[in-house]
């Protein structure tokens, strides 16, 4: 079970990701290496199945979820 803030972490490194993958797919230069977009897109759809199925607990308080990780 994971709280809200490791929820948002999560969706924030697959929004980099998928920062990556445009910026990628949409050089200027008008080329782009086909392979790394695969593993990007792949990537992002394995980060995406692994959020779908993330329990949240909506009970977590914050400031008590810090207190624990250090």
């Amino acid at each position: 079970m994971k709280t809200v803030e490791e929820l948002y972490s999560k969706i924030a490194v697959l929004q980099t990701r998928a920062l990556e993958l445009h910026r990628e797919r949409y050089k200027t230069s008008g080329t782009y290496d086909k392979t790394k977009c695969e593993y990007l897109v792949a990537d992002i759809q394995a980060m995406a199945r692994l959020i779908s199925a993330t329990t949240v607990n909506l009970e977590a308080d914050f400031a008590d979820f810090n207190k624990e990780t250090k």
